[in-house]
This record gives structure tokens, C-alpha cells and sequence, in this order.
């Protein structure tokens, strides 16, 4: 048991900071002050749980089977890195919250304990092992979002956002649950390693069934990461939402989204009876892909609003990760790549990072509880608040892919990727991201125009003063050109994150084929009674090959 909660210390971290601002802050005065405590605080402990995945991941065990609790969630370097990731976005998403909140007349104690639930459920769906601990953790997620999406209690516009987000939001839970529930009648396992053992073998009318799965589960994960078609609740839910919620969405969300998402369908969907699904489970990423950033960037061209803008540039996004995601999972079982992928790994934290700064300096902007989000408004404001400019603008070329930001490194390793899968298979895709990224230009340096380059209107901005939000732009700002400088160790522990997948599931493979125990050993016995007498001297009988059926 001890072993299994060190496993977990960073999810644990977060729970406790969850529980514990829901459980003192009742008794805490309801002042400025209080507020800006539980900033921080959450801040500390979200820091804290990034402390604690590094630390497992420097020292703690390796192997993705490293997991605890009966193979419900894991700690390999891939989890890690994720949990490190999405702690950092909730670190930074408190330490931009205070103020805002406060002139916003929307400062309640309970809105810091919603984002630890929500970065707890977040931090266990990297590190879900099995259906049951992935759906429980999307749920807890999922609650805790639609609750900060209408935390404007006043404001009819974020309370409609956030009903439009639950209600959507249900029904793709509803057709997830639906899709793990045929992949269970398929392998009769939950856990991810059982499900792909199980699926070693063809199965009566499996490749319908199986890949009727697939397209319910895969549409509920596109929801997550508001890929197109899915994408219909970003606009007005990043436009309702409170800016440094919306911040958390396109960061953190996002994130876990993508994490779990390559995760489910390179380890559960590993085994070889899915060599259709293998064939065209690439083309049809690949098709997605291509309509999520076209419709993403045609779509915010048409926008004034800056959080609409990033709303539909988020769609636009995850179309260029769902593109990377095809050199992650275009050969699960080692037989075209030596080199595992760090590309969708090292994109999302500099998308990661460029949100929460777009995000941080919106939240800086205020009038007497107004928000300011029109391109109109921000007109000069890189004269009159010229540190909340300078990171606006430097989010704003980060995501346009503009060297020498993190984001231009991230989209160079995203193609590079992409180009080697298959010698150049996918080269016209590749072409359609990069005319996608010269569109989305256009409306990113608009904005940059608007801060930089446009008179003052007549409109009178307050720039919020706040220490903690000074931190949160600065830290993210500061994410963006380090690593953009040196992207190559960045890079490199992507690489060992994805890699720690590929291990992990072929030494569950070898080790399922050379030394079967429980369950298969029973099965092989029971197997090789039934088949016929064979002499001393002939080959053991079909019957008793240690692959028939479906072995736990």
C-alpha cells in the first residue's frame, strides 16, 4: 500500500489541497486577503505535486508497469511528465486568479478548490492504466470544469456556457462509456495491458465491433481537446468562462486530453489482431486533423473577440496534434520506427505555456469588473501597460509558430515527425498544416498589431496590479523563450516519455508470451489435455500453442 500512494504522491498532493480549501475556508474571513492566500496556496501545492513527479521521475521506477493500485494507474515517465505538466498549468492558472476574481465580484473560496479537483482528475487521467480509473478521472475533470465555466454566478453568459458545456459534455461521456463498454465485451479486461493481451487473437466480427469502439471513444476524446467537428462548445465557453479559467481549458484540458488519448489507443489497441484497425487508424487521425485546422483558422479569421479567437485557434491546434499523433501511434508494435516520437509531447508544453500567457495578460486587463478581450480595446496597450503587452504578444507570435519561440521549435518536430512516417506518406498533409500555420498568422499578429501598432480608444483600461499575476506571466513568458532557446533537452524527455509507452508494452507482450502464469497456464493445460495423443517424437499439438484464446 505504501508502495502504491508513493506511486501517486503527486495526484495525492493535489486531493489534499482540494479537500483542505473546501474544508477551512468556511472559517476564513471573506476579504482580499483570504483570497489571496488560497492563490497562492493552491500555487504552492500545485508546485509541490511538480516537485513530486520529477522527483519519481529522476528516481522513482521506470518501467511503465510501475503501477499502483491492482493496474489502475501507473507512474512511468510517461505519466510523470504529464502530471509535472498539468501541475504547472494549475500552478500558474491559481497565482493569475486572485485579482481577477476580486474585480470581478466572483472571489469564492470553493473556485480554488475546484481547480485542485479538476487538476487531480486531470493528473490520474495521464496516469490511468485501465477504462475504469480513465472514465472516473474524465468525470471528476469533467465536474469540476463546467463548475469554473459558470462561475460568474452573476453573468448570464458564463452561466449559459457553462450549461451548453454540460450538457455537450454529457452525451460525450455518455458515448465514451458506451465505446468502453463494447471494448470490454470484446477482451473481457478494463486494464489496458489485459485488453491488448486479450485482443492478441482475432475475434468473431471483432474488426466491426472493435472499431465501432473506436469511433465512440474517439469521439468523446476529440470533444476533450475540442477538435473539429466536436469543437462547438469552445467558442462560448472560452468566451464565458473567467479568463483565467479559460486559460486552464486550452492549457491543462487540453493536455490531459492528448495524454490520454495516445495513451488508450497505443496500449489498448497494441495487440495484433489490430492490424485493421492499425491501417487505418493513422488515415482517419490524419483526415481529422486536417478538418480541425482548417475549420479552426478559417473560423477565428472571422473573429474580434480575443478569447474567441483563441477558442477557435485551440480547435486549429489540436488539428496539428492530432497530425502528430499519427507518428505516435502509426506502428505500435515496432515495425517501421526505431526512434520513438517526442513531438506531441513537446508541442503541448508550448502550447501549454503560450495559452496561460495569452490568458494571464487578458486577466491583467480590467475595468471596474469589465472584461476587455475586443482586439479594439487592447489598442495600445503595449504603450500603456507595456508588460502585459509584451507577453501578449509574445503568446500571440508563440502560437503563430514564429521563430525563434517555443512554439516555431514545437511545429519544426511536429512535421519532421509527421514526414518520417512512411517515407513522406503523409507529405500532403504536412503541406495543409503549414498553409494552415501561414493563415493563422494573420489573425495572431492582428492582435499583436492592436496592441502595438493602434491608438489608444476611447475606452479607459485598468491594468490590475497584482503580484501574483506579475508571476504567473512572467513564469509562463519566461517557459516560452528558455526552452525555445534550448529545445533540444525539452525534446529529449518527451522522447523518453513517449519510449517509456513502447517498453512498457512490449515487455508485457514478451513477457505474456514466455512466461505464462494463472489464468494462461490453466488455459494451456487445459488446452493441450483436450487435444489428440500425438507419438513422443512428433511436434506438440496446435491445440496446445500457449497463443490459442484469450489469455489474462
Amino acid at each position: 500500500m505504501l508502495h502504491d500512494l508513493a506511486l501517486v504522491a503527486p495526484q495525492l498532493i493535489l486531493l489534499f489541497a482540494a479537500l483542505f480549501t473546501l474544508v477551512v475556508d468556511p472559517f476564513l474571513k471573506a476579504d482580499e486577503a483570504s483570497r489571496r492566500f488560497w492563490g497562492w496556496f493552491g500555487a504552492a501545492f500545485s508546485g509541490l505535486a511538480v516537485v513530486a513527479a520529477v522527483l519519481l521521475y529522476k528516481f522513482g521506477p521506470h518501467e511503465m508497469r510501475s503501477v499502483a493500485f491492482a493496474y489502475h494507474l501507473s507512474a512511468s515517465n510517461y505519466s510523470l511528465f504529464f502530471v509535472a505538466l498539468v501541475g504547472l498549468c494549475t500552478a500558474l492558472t491559481h497565482l493569475s486568479s486572485p485579482r481577477w476574481l476580486v474585480e470581478h465580484g466572483a472571489s469564492y473560496g470553493e473556485y480554488y478548490a475546484l481547480v485542485n479537483f479538476a487538476a487531480f482528475g486531470m493528473s490520474c487521467m495521464v496516469a490511468a492504466e485501465s477504462l475504469i480509473s480513465l472514465f472516473i478521472a474524465l468525470e471528476i475533470m469533467s465536474m469540476a470544469v463546467y463548475a469554473l465555466v459558470a462561475f460568474k454566478r452573476t453573468s448570464l453568459g458564463s452561466v449559459e456556457a457553462g450549461m451548453k458545456y454540460f450538457i455537450m459534455g454529457s452525451v460525450a461521456s455518455a458515448l465514451l462509456l458506451y465505446g468502453m463498454a463494447f471494448v470490454y465485451g470484446l477482451s473481457g479486461s478494463t486494464t489496458y495491458i489485459e485488453i491488448a493481451r486479450a485482443l492478441r487473437t482475432p475475434v468473431a466480427n471483432g474488426d466491426f465491433w472493435l472499431g465501432l469502439a473506436v469511433a465512440l471513444t474517439g469521439a468523446a476524446f476529440l470533444f476533450k481537446v475540442a477538435a473539429a467537428p466536436f469543437h462547438m462548445w469552445a467558442p462560448d465557453a472560452y468566451e464565458g468562462a473567467p479568463t483565467p479559467v479559460t486559460g486552464f481549458m486550452a492549457s491543462a484540458v487540453k493536455v490531459a486530453g492528448f495524454a490520454a488519448l495516445v495513451k488508450f489507443l497505443y496500449v489498448a489497441m497494441s495487440g495484433p489482431a489490430m492490424d485493421v484497425l492499425h491501417t487505418a487508424l493513422p488515415k482517419i487521425l490524419a483526415t481529422v486533423a486536417v478538418l480541425s485546422m482548417t475549420v479552426g483558422n478559417l473560423l477565428a479569421l472571422t473573429q474580434r473577440n480575443v478569447k474567441r479567437i483563441l477558442a477557435y485557434s485551440s480547435v486549429a491546434h489540436a488539428g496539428y496534434l492530432l497530425l502528430g499523433c499519427v507518428a505516435v501511434v502509426a506502428d505500435p508494435q515496432f515495425r517501421g520506427y526505431l526512434q520513438p516520437t517526442g513531438a506531441v509531447p513537446f508541442y503541448l508544453v508550448g502550447y501549454a505555456l503560450a495559452s496561460l500567457a495569452a490568458f494571464a495578460a487578458l486577466a491583467a486587463v480590467g475595468k471596474s469588473g469589465e472584461e476587455l478581450t475586443g482586439e479594439a480595446q487592447l489598442a495600445g496597450l503595449g504603450r500603456r501597460h507595456p508588460f502585459a503587452g509584451a507577453v501578449l504578444a509574445l503568446a500571440m507570435i508563440s502560437l503563430a509558430g514564429v521563430p525563434p519561440t517555443l512554439g516555431f521549435f514545437g511545429k519544426l518536430q511536429l512535421v519532421r515527425d509527421v514526414l518520417a512516417v512512411d517515407d513522406g506518406k503523409y507529405l500532403i498533409h504536412v503541406v495543409v498544416l503549414v498553409i494552415n500555420s501561414v493563415v493563422s498568422a494573420y489573425y495572431y499578429l492582428r492582435v499583436t498589431v492592436f496592441v502595438y501598432m493602434r491608438p489608444e480608444g476611447r475606452v479607459q483600461r485598468e491594468y490590475i496590479r497584482e503580484p501574483s499575476l506579475d508571476w504567473a506571466m512572467a513564469i509562463a513568458a519566461a517557459g516560452i523563450l528558455v526552452i525555445g532557446a534550448l529545445p533540444g533537452r525539452a525534446m529529449s524527455v518527451g522522447q523518453r516519455a513517449v519510449a517509456s509507452i513502447r517498453t512498457g508494452v512490449a515487455s508485457a507482450h514478451l513477457a505474456y508470451d514466455m512466461a505464462p502464469t494463472g489464468a494462461r497456464k490453466a488455459e494451456v493445460a487445459e488446452a493441450a489435455a483436450a487435444a489428440p495423443a500425438a507419438p513422443p517424437a512428433a511436434e506438440p499439438a496446435p491445440a496446445a500453442d500457449p497463443h490459442a484464446g484469450h489469455g489474462h
